[in-house]
């Protein structure tokens, strides 16, 4: 609610530089209502005002006088303000979804547009390398949780099902027991970010935890005297809140002496399907993401081992390995290695090459006769 009351606030100062009473930044950001979250709104608002507030102290905010040397203006000033790439991406895409709605209600032309945007520079945006929790240890950390009260099992139920299904906090916070399918072990997640229902799965050892679970969650709810068909609860029986399962994890940090995050259990999640051989389309799907990009560029670190599992099995590799293992093994040092120049594995691999060559060249039409041969 307070998020919501400070956008509010955010699309009230909007209306200053809305371009002559035509509302165009208010009709914008109410077609993006459509399929944004509340969260992506706040941000696309926010960083609305953050470029009208750049606009009305460097230039007019009127935006038929924003140009390509305006939009690099931009990114400097935020550079020199030492503003992280993420964050100065994230604004500058907005902007350009602003400038696409303009360009499609016929308030700038197309040429127009592409001249602004075009190839533009924006600072590089670096994949750090975040923390992330597998399944493996994820079941090593609750082991460490003391299962002697109602909130260590809710606890323990909720980071399995993080870690066994990748669904976001936001996501945990709001299953309903009703949308849980025991018979099939999936459950229909409806409270996503930007509201696209999906179905996700989990496994048997979740089933037996999650039965468990709501055994003692009944009691609670029957000895409260309270009725709701939220799954994860509080001892005194009311729904837990999204903000309260980030506290829950400090907890759980505390007792596992390992760092959680809800986040790290997404990211383990990804990782684990990667690793197992899944294809990037279906995690994305299974992550609730509703652009294949947003995985591959937030989860790229997860396809590392990937990829170089792949370049070990191209043909290249394979092509005498024996004899490059042998060079490998021997090369400790320079010295070491300036020694293979003379060894006997290097001049047999050069001369099987030479000889090849001296072929192809005996095989050229007369024209080529004159090419000396190696």
């Amino acid at each position: 609610m307070k998020t919501l009351n400070k956008n509010k606030k955010t699309l009230e100062c909007l209306k200053i530089y809305d371009n002559n009473n035509t509302n165009l930044i208010i009709k914008f950001i109410d077609e993006i209502k459509l399929y944004k979250s509340e969260t992506t709104l706040v941000t696309y608002s926010n960083n609305i005002r953050n470029f009208y507030e750049f606009l009305d102290k460097n230039y007019n905010t009127n935006f038929y006088l924003v140009d390509r040397k305006c939009l690099e203006n931009y990114i400097e000033y935020q550079v020199n303000k030492k503003l992280g790439a993420d964050i100065i991406h994230s604004r500058i895409t907005t902007v350009k979804n602003y400038f696409k709605f303009l360009l499609k209600n016929k308030k700038i032309t197309t040429e127009t547009f592409f001249d602004m945007f075009d190839e533009l520079k924006t600072p590089k945006v670096t994949v750090k390398n975040q923390l992330l929790i597998k399944a493996k240890e994820t079941i090593e950390i609750t082991k460490k949780i003391n299962l002697n009260s109602f909130s260590s099992i809710r606890n323990t139920v909720m980071i399995l099902l993080m870690s066994n299904t990748g669904i976001r906090r936001k996501e945990l916070a709001h299953i309903d027991i009703n949308n849980i399918n025991l018979l099939n072990n999936t459950i229909t997640i409806y409270k996503t970010k930007g509201d696209k229902p999906r179905v996700v799965s989990f496994s048997e050892i979740i089933k037996i935890k999650l039965i468990e679970y709501l055994g003692l969650r009944i009691d609670v709810l029957k000895r409260k005297k309270i009725e709701h068909n939220i799954l994860f609860i509080t001892k005194n029986g009311d729904p837990v809140k999204v903000n309260t399962i980030s506290t829950i994890m400090f907890y759980v940090s505390r007792e596992s002496n390992t760092k959680v995050t809800c986040h790290s259990l997404r990211r383990g999640f990804a990782t684990d399907m990667a690793e197992c051989g899944t294809d990037i389309y279906v995690i994305s799907k299974m992550l609730g993401h509703s652009n294949i990009n947003t995985t591959v560029s937030r989860y790229i670190y997860v396809l590392s081992s990937m990829i170089k599992e792949a370049m070990e099995n191209h043909p290249f590799a394979k092509h005498q390995t024996n004899k490059v293992n042998s060079i490998n093994n021997k090369i400790d040092n320079k010295k070491e290695f300036d020694d293979l120049l003379d060894n006997s594995l290097i001049k047999e691999m050069f001369e099987d090459i030479t000889s090849k060559m001296n072929k192809i060249l005996k095989s050229l039409p007369d024209e080529y006769k004159n090419i000396k041969e190696v």
